[in-house]
């Protein structure tokens, strides 16, 4: 069994912007999400700018290379 990454659980915003910085001190922006047909979408660069649901950024993680997920709604 994979573990999960362990995520930062506190982070600080930055003066009314879009962005955080996270605990080891670097700088993030928060996505605007996308929902099209009930599927929420974010535009990512990957490495190529590219439009992906949370299913597909999963099945990327756990691929370890872009792909898309197998999941079909």
């Amino acid at each position: 069994m994979k573990k999960d990454p362990k995520l930062p659980t506190e982070y600080r915003i930055i003066a009314d912007s879009s962005y955080i910085i996270l605990p080891d001190q670097k700088v993030a922006r928060l996505l605007t999400p996308t929902v099209r047909n009930g599927v929420t979408y974010y535009n990512l660069f990957v490495p190529d700018y590219t439009r992906m649901s949370l299913a597909d950024i999963e099945a990327t993680i756990k691929a370890g290379e872009v792909t898309k997920s197998t999941d079909a709604k």
